[in-house]
């Protein structure tokens, strides 16, 4: 781990009481190096404010998160919610943490496994065939148990990264209403049951759509993300920063001037929430950045309440989802 990575991990550790005595030493010796005491002040003070802070308005995006950053690597995540903790410390929160692994248990019925992963999770899976297989939040993956002797296929039902090992046998993924023929590639891949599309984002190698009779659509190229609605109808191919379609099974999941209603779609899976709007301008506003998986919800909620001009409501509730409310602030005249 970098100097200024493990900086800010300890420093998180020390404002929210959870160092070693090991680690407080390490830290004191930071301290000492640079600038690294000032920040720190700064950062307790901000810590200090934010719990009876408003949110800020006309802030510097770009500036804001220039500031934010991290890199981490994750094999199995379990995402986890903490409403105990303010999100005190924007410039810390979205910084180093450690990932928890998380295993789901698969069960065999009637010739196939199955393997289903809660809402607010995630997990991974690697095949007979080699073929790693990243799961997110409410996604269920079913294959034969005969997998691999002479064909390849299983269904989706959710997100899913995959890798897909080399071999003559085509490896196909079963979606709604068409399927995605392989031999070997990197590529993800977002079929939800409950939408009305289906989505395809190529990293890596080459894809052949088909339909589920296994006759062939088209082809895909590397960067080229492809939507198929159910009915087959409208197919479109468009260019992509393939960064924002993959970066999830790293732990994060990065926005580059996307809707506040797209992501809450996407926080409303992580997180196991329900997140509602009392505009269509609260919906349309628009937000870049990082957000790390791990990172507790009110956490994630309370920075984008510092970036944008909105004002966030969280409701807990016993027993049904947690409720958020976001509304825009309007400025002043």
């Amino acid at each position: 781990m970098e100097t200024r990575d493990k900086f800010w991990e300890l420093s998180t550790g020390k404002i929210f009481h959870e160092l070693s005595p090991d680690e407080e030493q390490e830290l004191m010796r930071l301290l000492e190096e640079g600038e690294n005491g000032e920040v720190f002040e700064s950062v307790e003070q901000i810590h200090e404010k934010l719990k009876k802070s408003h949110p800020l308005q006309n802030l510097s995006l770009p500036l804001s998160w220039k500031r934010i950053s991290t890199s981490m690597k994750v094999r199995r995540v379990q995402l986890y919610r903490s409403v105990m903790k303010y999100a005190a410390i924007l410039l810390v929160a979205f910084l180093a943490g450690i990932l928890v692994k998380s295993q789901f248990p698969s069960t065999g019925i009637s010739g196939y496994t199955e393997l289903k992963v809660p809402l607010g999770q995630m997990s991974e899976v690697t095949l007979s065939d080699g073929t790693h297989i990243w799961l997110n939040s409410g996604t269920t993956l079913k294959y034969p148990n005969s997998f691999g002797d002479d064909s390849r296929d299983i269904s989706l039902d959710g997100e899913a990264f995959f890798k897909v090992e080399h071999s003559k046998v085509p490896f196909v993924v079963k979606l709604k209403k068409s399927e995605v023929e392989v031999l070997g590639t990197s590529f993800n891949v977002v079929s939800y049951a409950e939408e009305n599309s289906s989505q395809v984002t190529l990293v890596e190698g080459s894809v052949q759509i088909n339909t589920l009779e296994g006759k062939a659509i088209t082809r895909i190229k590397p960067s080229e993300q492809i939507n198929i609605p159910d009915n087959l109808e409208g197919i479109s191919i468009r260019t992509v920063n393939t960064d924002f379609y993959s970066s999830w099974i790293d732990g994060k999941i990065e926005f580059d001037e996307e809707r506040l209603a797209d992501i809450a779609f996407r926080l409303e899976r992580w997180y196991n929430v329900k997140i509602s709007f009392t505009s269509k301008d609260a919906e349309n506003l628009r937000f870049s950045g990082t957000i790390l998986k791990n990172k507790p919800f009110d956490q994630i909620i309370k920075a984008i309440s510092l970036l944008l001009p909105v004002e966030i409501k969280y409701k807990n509730n016993l027993g049904i989802k947690d409720e958020v409310i976001i509304s825009k602030i309007e400025k002043p005249m």
